[in-house]
């Protein structure tokens, strides 16, 4: 009996997070890191990997990511498609000027684990700050990769 009212309450908890209505949903999903444990080396290392990608991109530079990313992202992140989306990103928002990191987070159920941390972007041609969301796998690769309109629940 008790398993069968964790396997509702988890079928209740992933509908409610399709459905991107309910905060509750979000947060029984993902679990924010205190900011007194959140890992500032690993912090510091999406700041510089999202950096020198800007700086790359800046200078013209496409190629293939490195050793620091998974093998998906890798495959996924092509230099034609980076070589795209700069310019996309150029188009709407301008130089890229930093990020300020606004939470960490891991998820509760999903294996392997993992981090995600959320940053707030800062452009030149923007006030707006976007999401820069940077999510590292259990073994410390860049499993993700997202520039997305900031939402104050994750999604």
């Amino acid at each position: 009996m008790k398993a069968r009212c964790m396997v509702v309450m988890f079928v209740v908890a992933v509908a409610l997070f399709a459905l991107g209505r309910d905060a509750v949903a979000q947060s029984f999903l993902f679990k924010k890191i205190p900011a007194s444990e959140i890992d500032k080396a690993q912090v510091k290392d999406a700041q510089r990997i999202v950096s020198a990608l800007y700086e790359k991109w800046q200078a013209g530079t496409f190629e293939p990511v490195s050793d620091r990313f998974t093998a998906e992202m890798k495959k996924g992140l092509t230099p034609e498609l980076q070589e795209q989306s700069f310019g996309q990103i150029k188009g709407m928002f301008g130089d890229y000027r930093g990020m300020k990191l606004v939470e960490a987070l891991t998820a509760r159920f999903l294996l392997p684990r993992g981090t995600i941390y959320r940053f707030k972007g800062s452009y030149s041609k923007t006030s707006q700050q976007p999401e820069i969301r940077v999510v590292f796998d259990s073994d410390g690769k860049v499993s993700g990769l997202w520039l997305k309109p900031w939402k104050d629940e994750i999604q």
